[in-house]
């Protein structure tokens, strides 16, 4: 959803956000939606990296979407609606972040143990957080549903069985999924994953 300064809202308009959406730079608007937390833009990150079943630190993911929020706001004039323009900046930060993990393990660039972006994750899943970079990269770029069958049980904490019972059967086409994925998680591991541990 790419603005150009041709369409950059008038100042008197109103739409819903616009007391958070309106300034007179984008950097303006990043200090208005960092000072009061608004939008709920936090909350809609956490909750699109789980629909999306994306594996990355949400504060960066937050600070990231807020920035291109900031970009797209200075000329955003009500359309399209607000959820929708939201999601937007939400998805683009997420896909930069992903991108930019991508090209980091291609390249090999080092990872700074007391880099702080990847040690929530690594907690989460009980690894070095050296490893958690690689861990992203493995599950956010494997196809949609083997990502959210691995998402849903290593991060969300689902069963197999519960993941089956939501809808995204048949059971056999799950296992498959799953043993796929731990199979490409394990290499990132450094360790092989039990799949009993799975239910498998």
């Amino acid at each position: 959803m790419d603005l150009n300064p041709e369409q950059r809202r008038e100042g008197g308009e109103e739409y819903p956000g616009a007391r958070w959406l309106r300034g007179e730079s984008p950097r303006e608007i990043l200090d208005n939606l960092l000072a009061a937390r608004a939008l709920e833009i936090e909350s809609r990150v956490a909750a699109r990296l789980d629909s999306r079943a994306v594996l990355l630190d949400p504060e960066r993911t937050y600070l990231r979407a807020l920035a291109h929020t900031a970009r797209k706001a200075f000329f955003y004039r009500g359309e399209p609606p607000l959820d929708t323009f939201l999601e937007a900046c939400i998805d683009r930060g997420i896909d930069d972040l992903v991108d930019e993990d991508v090209e980091a393990e291609r390249s090999g660039a080092s990872l700074d143990p007391a880099d702080m972006r990847y040690q929530l994750i690594a907690q989460s899943l009980g690894i070095d957080a050296r490893k958690a970079r690689q861990v992203c990269v493995v599950l956010n770029t494997s196809h949609d549903e083997l990502r959210h069958a691995i998402y849903a049980l290593l991060v969300q904490r689902k069963t197999l069985n519960r993941y089956v019972a939501e809808g995204h059967g048949p059971p056999q086409r799950v296992r498959e999924l799953v043993r796929e994925g731990l199979r490409r998680l394990s290499l990132a591991f450094g360790r092989d994953i039990d799949p009993r541990e799975y239910g498998l």
